[in-house]
């Protein structure tokens, strides 16, 4: 069970955000949700992969680089949404 707990977890948490981004995403349309939801998603077909495809992962020396950059991107986007929002409210 904690094996399994282990192994899934990761991808459940990332399916968690994803939702919660294209809930706020359908309420604000603000473009930095967009590139954060898109960056996650990324960030979800590198953990597949991983998990799927292990051999792609070891033989591919950008793999994990790329998969670095996009949780860079998802954290840019992340953070410019809040300052957005930050901007928007009342003072």
């Amino acid at each position: 069970m904690g094996m399994l707990l282990q192994q899934a977890a990761p991808t459940v948490i990332a399916l968690i955000v994803i939702a919660a981004l294209a809930l706020l995403w359908r309420t604000s349309r603000s473009i930095w949700l967009v590139v954060a939801l898109a960056a996650e998603l990324v960030g979800l077909v590198f953990r597949f992969a991983v998990s799927f495809m292990p051999d792609l992962a070891r033989s591919t020396s950008v793999f994990f680089t790329i998969w670095s950059l996009s949780a860079l991107v998802f954290a840019i986007g992340l953070l410019g949404y809040a300052i957005e929002q930050s901007q928007k409210a009342p003072r």
